[in-house]
C-alpha cells in the first residue's frame, strides 16, 4: 500500500506520489485528492484547507486562492472561514454601507433621528409623525397624542397648537372644525371629540382657540 506524504497523493498512471492539485486537499497515505471544503481554499500541495480570510467568503468547494468567492455583502460582515456573502448581519441600530467588513466593529452606528434595522445598508430617516432621540436604534417612535412633528429625521415632537388637536403619530396639527373651539381646560388635545361646541350667541371659525 502507498504511503504518500501529506500534501501529495498516489498517481495511478505513474505509480508515484505527486503534489496535490490546487483546489484540493491531500491527507497523504493512500487517499486521493478531495475538493477543498467551503469556507476555505487550498493552494497546490495542500494537506489541509486554509480559511478564507476575514471579509471574504467561500460559498463553493474546490477554491484555490485567498480571493475565495468574493467580498462580504453590504450590511453584513464575514469572519474567517465564512461560507456566505451574508454570513453575519450588522446588528439592529447599525448599518454597513460597504463590502468586505470583517466584524461588527466595521458597521456604523445609526444617528439620532434615524433608525437601522438588522442588516441595514444605510440609515433610514424617521418619517414625519415619528422621532428617535437616541443614536443606535432600530426603529422610530410615534409622537404621543397631543404632539406632532412635520419633518423627517426629527429627534423630538412638538406640542399641538391652540385650536387644533394631534392624534398619536400626527405629522401636522388638525384644526377644530368650524362651529367648535379648543377646550380651555386642556393644555393639549388629542382628538376631534375634545373640541367644544360654540355657545349660542358666538361664532367659531375653523381652528378657533376660543369662541367669538
Amino acid at each position: 500500500p502507498a504511503s504518500c506524504e501529506a500534501g501529495t497523493y498516489l498517481d495511478s498512471a505513474s505509480d508515484a506520489c505527486v503534489g496535490c492539485p490546487a483546489g484540493s486537499v491531500c491527507a497523504g497515505g493512500a487517499s486521493q485528492p478531495r475538493p477543498c471544503r467551503r469556507g476555505g481554499y487550498c493552494a497546490a500541495n495542500s494537506s489541509q484547507p486554509t480559511d478564507c480570510p476575514a471579509g471574504r467568503y467561500g460559498s463553493e468547494p474546490g477554491l484555490s486562492n485567498a480571493s475565495c468567492s468574493g467580498e462580504c455583502a453590504p450590511g453584513y460582515f464575514c469572519e474567517a472561514g465564512s461560507v456566505s456573502a451574508k454570513a453575519a448581519p450588522c446588528a439592529e441600530g447599525t448599518f454597513g454601507n460597504g463590502s468586505g467588513f470583517v466584524s461588527q466593529s466595521g458597521c456604523t452606528t445609526c444617528d439620532e433621528g434615524h433608525a437601522c434595522r438588522e442588516a441595514a445598508t444605510a440609515m433610514r430617516s424617521c418619517t414625519p409623525g415619528t422621532v428617535q432621540p437616541q443614536a443606535g436604534q432600530g426603529t422610530c417612535a410615534s409622537c404621543i397624542a397631543g404632539t406632532f412633528i412635520n419633518a423627517s429625521g426629527a429627534t423630538a415632537c412638538l406640542e399641538c397648537v391652540a385650536g387644533s388637536f394631534c392624534e398619536e403619530g400626527a405629522s401636522a396639527p388638525l384644526p377644530c372644525p368650524g362651529g367648535t373651539h379648543k377646550n380651555a381646560s386642556l393644555s393639549v388635545m388629542s382628538s376631534v371629540e375634545q373640541c367644544v361646541d360654540c355657545p349660542a350667541g358666538t361664532s367659531c371659525s375653523v381652528g378657533s382657540a376660543e369662541a367669538t
